[in-house]
């Protein structure tokens, strides 16, 4: 049922966990694909002597996390992909409830599940399924995505009709193939049990940099979703899209180096909202004061969230 892909990258410390976490699983009916993507850390090694027989190891050289997935993907041979990082982990009933959910639903597209990066918080014992649907994915999504890259399965034909991930993007690259799956038709569906644990222990974890605009799926929403806001037969996706770039677009937005681009997708939404743009009137100067103090910046995301959330719903 299962094609469980995890990207690799010098995850050494922590690989081994990950892999265990999923043979541990009380559903069995799943394939492993590790796609090393150019680590030249001995992992080639560890899954000869320790897992040959359970892991399918793709290599490759260094093109990055979206590269790896999409390799993993065109390898998958079940209906469902479960997408899973190197160093996070499954509770052992993660696909168990996943199954469920699929054994008794219809017009599955998507499915995600809660997560924390509290290791004791994980579910330790086969509790009660708790789940939903999502009646309006894309009304919830501007408060939270909820899908995340360790938590979440989409089903495998959706990538045979579309894209996989843009190697393009190096900041929200995976949050794009959500809105994507969800925005395609079919149902998805949330599980409110805490089944995933979300690791931050990395140290070496990619930095907190905002990177160039053009590599940010906010700084390209509007232009790459063009088509696909016009075929759309959810009305509120185009909205989910401009309040998406309201919210997120403002420390490209007053940033001298990228403001031009992002003006330029500003420009592009097609809801105007005034509250969310009153502050993309400030001076850029004034702007990029208020993003470099962390206070101020904390106080005009407070703001985005409170109109978001309150007044346009």
């Amino acid at each position: 049922m299962f094609s469980v892909i995890i990207p690799y990258y010098k995850k050494r410390k922590y690989i081994e966990r990950c892999i265990d976490a999923v043979l541990a699983q009380t559903y069995q009916d799943f394939e492993i694909i590790l796609v090393d993507d150019g680590s030249q850390d001995g992992v080639a090694q560890l899954i000869e002597e320790k897992y040959s027989e359970k892991v399918q190891l793709i290599q490759q050289e260094n093109h990055g996390v979206s590269a790896a997935r999409n390799n993993g993907i065109a390898a998958a041979t079940h209906d469902y992909i479960a997408f899973l990082d190197a160093d996070d982990y499954w509770s052992s009933f993660y696909l168990e409830k996943l199954a469920q959910i699929i054994n008794q639903e219809k017009d599955i597209k998507i499915i995600g599940a809660h997560y924390t990066r509290n290791k004791s918080e994980v579910e330790l014992k086969n509790n009660s399924l708790d789940y939903f649907k999502f009646e309006n994915y894309f009304k919830a999504a501007i408060r939270n995505t909820y899908f995340t890259s360790s938590s979440t399965i989409i089903k495998n034909i959706f990538f045979h009709n579309n894209p996989g991930f843009n190697s393009n993007l190096k900041r929200g690259e995976d949050i794009d193939v959500w809105l994507r799956a969800v925005a395609s038709g079919g149902n998805a569906f949330y599980i409110n049990n805490t089944l995933v644990y979300y690791s931050d222990e990395d140290s070496e974890q990619a930095t907190s940099s905002i990177g160039a605009v053009e590599n940010a799926l906010v700084g390209t929403i509007n232009e790459y979703y063009k088509n696909l806001m016009g075929k759309s037969d959810n009305p509120t996706f185009s909205h989910f899209v401009s309040k998406y770039v309201y919210f997120n677009l403002y420390p490209y937005y007053f940033n001298k180096n990228y403001h031009q681009k992002a003006k330029e997708n500003l420009n592009r939404n097609r809801h105007y909202y005034f509250f969310l743009h009153l502050p993309y009137y400030l001076p850029l100067s004034l702007g990029e004061k208020i993003i470099s103090n962390k206070k101020a910046s904390h106080l005009l995301r407070l703001y985005m969230k409170f109109f978001l959330r309150k007044i346009y719903l």
